[in-house]
């Protein structure tokens, strides 16, 4: 080795060391014999270089790794009194948003209601830590619950475990940067899923809403088919005090989250006639507290309306909460009726600090955790992903065009779930709705879901005995009303007018997951979309055309592939091509094959080119690669060795021989004229590969 291939070969052992955090060692060479390659290590080494890393870094690379998966420590640096205060009014508001929906979104899993309390304060709590966004807030959702609903029929373990599941492969996925699984599911897919989503959840709340007593459930197994059949088969059950109060609370929520996007309360220098006008004829003082009280009230809809139903029939039907539990225990011998169908009695109190139940009780049989596992199936893979696609797009949505860490975002998911199974939570994910009440109640940092998960905490702790009067018609409002703007209908017509074919995959995952299970609905469409991506890989687009040099009338028959060669799609190509040069080129039309569009291929590729290009030498007729890349040429010339003639040129518009329309053909230089005029040798400066 002589000094000069020391040096590269320092060079690049040096390189590889920076890559690693240290440097590595190098060899040394006798300087007596310099080109002997009489290389040794030295005779002493250091510690540091005889490490692939170097040692005295470490504490700082630890450091730095820790601050960016604790985001906290980074936030806290800024933190100041004002922030508090904006904190603590965001978390608040967005508490009095999560009790109510935490109670609803509990009953559409099929839980007890104490439930969904249970699972809105730890999240909260662990995101503070974890969490890279200011504005998202980790709970229940409505999709969460509705995935939920199938296994927790089995008991509310088997709940806590999915939660506790699905968070160790979350943060499994964070960890590992496996975040580019989500990419697999497309945006015709995702919308066809939260639309399906979105339906079923509303029509299962339709009893509630009417108040209507099923006793025997539809078993068709046929999705929101079976739920309509029983409101329509039991329709004469319906409770017009129910009814009506649901229909008024909907009508209400509706009115208010409308009256929230309006300019009515808001200043400006050229009002509109009406409301807005008498709005700025008010002092600054008097604009200023009517705007907030307005904004509060229609941000805060859910839980005004609930603990005004809730008052209601607390002071109509005071004894109805017992009435309704002993009707449950068939221990009721009186005749009392209670105007609207109440929630009922909750469980008081904070729920236990413990493991999740790896086991569970059966009658008088213990499950043990493989049979819990097996019952949960592909909700332990569906639901994280689904999970992780709610709440990275959530953070992507607040981010304000600022980079998001998908990673961190899966990290900090993933320990919100963990932790939260310890307090028997069921599956959460980040909320849309109450992160846009987050941004919009001007929350600073994530410590506002500190007050948010205090908040709750109180009510388990003070206000669970309250929480019984809350009638289910007015739940079940808050849940349709929330759930129906999930139905994104308006994505048809763009898919429409750009790409039909999108159409399919959305419409296959909306109908099997309105019409049979969600988990299958989401793979379905998946699978469609993956089979669109394969047949693409497998069939891709070859252009084919015979054109001339720009300024002789030699012709040569253009090929230009789409896009790179690969096993599935080379028997395909190579019998396009074939078919081509068989009919329009010759010993006087040589084949250019374009090689821009071409940015990968395979052994199998080659394998199939190296025979097409035997076929071609049979017929003398010479083919040549216009401007492959390095990776390219040396694939093929591996195994076609001298059939692979590559040339290298600019590309400028030529008249085209067929047509008389101008088409893009390749300029060879000089050196490769030759080639293509098929009057005489290669020339010996040709550049080849």
């Amino acid at each position: 080795m002589n000094p000069h291939q020391q040096r590269e070969v320092d060079a690049l052992l040096n390189k590889m060391g920076d890559q690693n955090g240290g440097k590595l060692y190098t060899l040394n060479i006798d300087e007596k014999n310099p080109d002997g390659g009489n290389g040794h290590l030295p005779s002493h080494p250091d510690r540091s270089k005889r490490l692939p890393f170097n040692t005295d870094n470490m504490g700082a690379r630890v450091l730095k790794y820790f601050k960016k998966r604790l985001p906290v420590i980074q936030w806290t640096k800024q933190y100041n009194k004002e922030d508090i205060v904006s904190d603590a009014i965001a978390g608040i508001t967005v508490g009095l948003t999560v009790i109510p929906q935490g109670i609803a979104y509990a009953i559409v899993a099929g839980l007890e209601p104490q439930y969904g309390l249970y699972s809105a304060f730890m999240g909260c709590f662990v995101y503070c830590i974890f969490g890279s966004s200011k504005d998202i807030t980790i709970g229940p959702t409505a999709i969460m619950a509705l995935m939920t609903e199938a296994h927790a029929s089995y008991g509310p373990d088997y709940a806590v475990l999915l939660a506790f599941l699905a968070g160790l492969i979350i943060l499994s996925f964070g960890i590992l940067q496996l975040g580019f699984l989500i990419d697999f599911i497309s945006v015709p897919v995702i919308a066809g899923f939260t639309s399906a989503a979105a339906i079923t959840i509303a029509s299962g709340q339709v009893k509630s809403l009417l108040g209507l007593s099923i006793e025997e459930k539809s078993h068709l197994h046929l999705g929101i088919v079976d739920g309509w059949i029983d409101v329509f088969t039991y329709i004469k059950t319906t409770r017009w005090e129910d009814a009506l109060l649901g229909i008024i609370c909907s009508v209400l929520l509706l009115s208010l989250r409308s009256l929230n996007r309006t300019n009515w309360f808001k200043t400006s220098d050229n009002p509109d006639e009406g409301i807005q006008t008498l709005f700025n004829k008010l002092s600054p003082t008097g604009q200023k507290v009517l705007s907030k009280s307005v904004w509060f009230v229609c941000t805060a809809r859910n839980a005004v309306v609930v603990v005004i139903c809730a008052m209601m029939a607390g002071f109509i039907n005071p004894e109805c909460v017992d009435v309704m539990d002993a009707m449950k225990e068939g221990n009721y011998t009186g005749n009392a009726t209670c105007m609207w169908t109440l929630t009922g009695k909750i469980k008081t109190g904070l729920p236990p600090l413990k493991p999740p139940p790896f086991s569970t009780m059966s009658g008088n049989s213990t499950v043990p955790f493989g049979e819990m596992a097996q019952q949960l199936g592909s909700a332990i893979i569906v639901i994280p992903l689904i999970a992780i696609l709610e709440s990275v797009a959530i953070a992507k949505a607040f981010a304000g065009g600022k980079p998001v860490d998908a990673s961190q975002e899966m990290i900090a998911l993933g320990f919100c779930n963990i932790f939260g199974a310890f307090v028997s939570s069921m599956p959460t994910t980040g909320s849309f709705s109450r992160t846009a009440v987050n941004a919009a109640s001007g929350v600073k940092s994530p410590f506002g879901g500190l007050f948010t998960g205090g908040l709750v905490i109180l009510c388990l702790a003070f206000l669970i005995p309250f929480c019984a009067f809350i009638p289910k018609a007015t739940l079940a409002a808050v849940i349709i009303t929330a759930v129906i703007f999930s139905v994104e209908y308006e994505v048809v017509m763009p898919m429409w007018k750009s790409k039909r074919l999108d159409l399919i995959p959305a419409m296959t995952c909306f109908l099997v997951c309105l019409f049979y299970e969600l988990e299958l609905g989401i793979l379905a469409g998946v699978v469609v979309q993956l089979l669109f991506i394969l047949y693409h890989t497998a069939r891709p687009g070859v252009h084919v055309q015979i054109k001339k040099v720009s300024g002789s009338q030699q012709e040569y028959l253009y090929i230009a592939p789409d896009q790179g060669i690969v096993f599935p799609s080379v028997s395909y190509v190579r019998n396009l091509i074939n078919k081509a040069g068989m009919r329009q080129a010759g010993p006087n039309v040589p084949v250019v094959i374009d090689c821009s569009q071409i940015n990968t291929t395979d052994f199998t590729a080659a394998k199939g080119f190296k025979a097409m290009l035997s076929d071609f030498s049979e017929r003398n007729t010479e083919v040549y690669w216009l401007d492959p890349s390095p990776s390219v040429a040396h694939t093929l010339k591996s195994i076609a060795q001298g059939n692979f003639k590559a040339i290298f040129g600019d590309i400028e518009l030529g008249e085209g021989a067929r047509g008389g329309s101008l088409s893009p053909v390749p300029q060879v230089s000089p050196a490769t004229a030759p080639l293509l005029n098929r009057g005489g040798q290669q020339p010996a400066d040709l550049e080849k590969v």
